[in-house]
């Protein structure tokens, strides 16, 4: 099997929205519609009001590819991705964690508002799960949407070890869109070894500052996913997560007619939704898709841009990870796709609203003279002292201070782009995740309404890692 040498070309980053969505309470007990996609976990609660599941964090041997060895990862479950957990809104969320693993780990719920003491920021070491421990997450689930799951303890190494999965919370019928088939899609790299292993973490210093970023694409645990099988005129939701250490993907639909209808969470208000032929997913984010065969086409896919060593110098390459191909022999669909006007909550302010805090991000240089990255000259575990008061709504300046590009990801809140570079913008509806290019600016407005030490960090796993994280103290 071949492997690619990959560097991404960069692409102007697409706007990450999210959206609250109401909940059915007529569903019966245990019937999550169906989403197709990496195995679901069992839901160990049979009432109507309670998720319940069982993640056991361990050591597994993981068949990515074909005709090779399994590889040495870590899995949830013994699955890489790990089992997809499904919700309602307003369900309570009880998730029973056990660590077989010789380091301590934990569970941060990615995009999802749930108090504090269930984020899985090990803080001091006080939610960290140690060897050997069971510890219970348990919340209500708050929005409708596409998340995932992942550790926040040593997450540089343990996710691209093989420690994610999805977590779906499901909107009412009224507002879930008509489609045949409803798709999740988790994509991420690997960096291996020319043994086809896992490359270890020993990477010099250098190195992990500008991120590690693989040389193998997966997606859903797979070199390329099984190919999907459309009806003439058939639409499917396809739910895309980014959870590469590093890389940020630029995909294209070859053959596919493709609406973007939400991000980073659920479904967008119709005036919102667009046709791409382009996506640009920043680690971390997610989109969701409508997606048809193009007319008159018979195959498609969604591929990655990537950029390749040619034999006069780099070459983009499309490298393809989910096959599209028309069943003709099958019924016509007549499903009518994303139909509905979601419910938003969207923050007062403006472009022209005073600034309540601004936050720098640089690069200095610690004892041993290394480079580390930096929130308003301090590298984490310190960090500047920042108090908001629950319930207020606060417009946050972003400045990237350094000429490197990367996503910041905002536990315990959701936020609106209101203006970049200081020129406003017009980029609807909420998000956890926003990508800030080399030498700008971003300013967004958001509302903390739970009590906590609510993390901001960059979703360039080694960034974070390496410094790039601070606490909003939110009393």
């Amino acid at each position: 099997m071949a492997h690619y040498r990959l560097t991404v070309i960069a692409l102007l980053a697409l706007t990450l929205l999210a959206t609250a969505c109401s909940q059915d309470e007529e569903l019966p007990a245990d019937d999550y519609p169906s989403v197709r996609g990496p195995d679901a976990a069992e839901d160990l609660d049979p009432t109507l009001a309670v998720a319940e599941y069982e993640l056991v964090v361990d050591e597994a041997e993981v068949a990515l590819f074909e005709d090779t060895a399994p590889v040495a990862m870590y899995a949830y479950n013994g699955q890489v991705p790990g089992p997809v957990l499904h919700a309602r809104v307003g369900e309570t969320v009880r998730v029973h964690v056990t660590n077989n693993l010789s380091m301590p780990t934990s569970v941060h719920w990615y995009g999802m508002r749930v108090p504090f003491e269930m984020d899985g920021v090990n803080i001091n070491g006080v939610y960290a799960i140690g060897p050997g421990q069971t510890f219970t997450y348990e919340f209500v689930a708050r929005d409708a949407g596409t998340f995932w799951y992942r550790p926040h303890v040593q997450a540089n190494v343990q996710v691209e070890a093989g420690l994610y999965g999805g977590f779906i919370v499901h909107e009412a019928d009224e507002i879930r869109p008509d489609v045949d088939a409803d798709r999740l899609v988790i994509l991420d790299d690997l960096l291996l070894d020319s043994d086809e292993s896992l490359a270890a973490h020993d990477m010099e210093h250098h190195t992990r500052m500008h991120g590690r970023t693989g040389n193998a694409l997966i997606a859903n645990g797979a070199e390329r996913a099984p190919r999907v099988h459309m009806a003439p005129g058939e639409v499917q939701r396809w739910r895309l997560v980014n959870a590469a250490n590093a890389r940020p993907f630029d995909l294209v639909f070859p053959g596919l007619e493709v609406r973007q209808i939400g991000r980073d969470g659920c479904l967008w208000k119709q005036d919102w939704t667009r046709d791409i032929e382009t996506l640009f997913l920043p680690m971390g984010a997610r989109a969701d898709l409508e997606v048809r065969l193009a007319e008159d086409t018979t195959d498609g896919e969604l591929a990655a841009i990537v950029l390749t060593q040619g034999s006069f110098g780099p070459v983009e390459t499309e490298i393809e990870l989910v096959p599209v191909r028309l069943d003709e022999d099958a019924e016509p669909s007549s499903a009518a796709g994303h139909t509905s006007d979601p419910t938003y909550e969207l923050p007062s302010a403006d472009a022209t609203s005073d600034i309540d805090h601004t936050a720098h991000f640089g690069v200095g240089f610690n004892d041993a003279d290394q480079a580390q990255w930096m929130i308003d000259q301090k590298t984490w575990p310190e960090y500047t002292e920042w108090e908001v008061a629950v319930g207020d709504e606060q417009v946050i300046e972003l400045v990237n201070d350094v000429g490197f590009e990367y996503p910041l990801h905002f536990h315990g809140t959701r936020f609106k782009v209101l203006s970049r570079n200081n020129q406003a913008v017009d980029e609807p509806g909420l998000r956890d995740t926003v990508w800030l290019e080399g030498d700008s600016s971003v300013v967004i407005a958001a509302t903390y309404d739970a009590p906590g030490s609510w993390v901001y960090q960059s979703s360039l796993l080694e960034y974070s890692i390496l410094g790039m994280m601070g606490v909003v103290e939110v009393r």
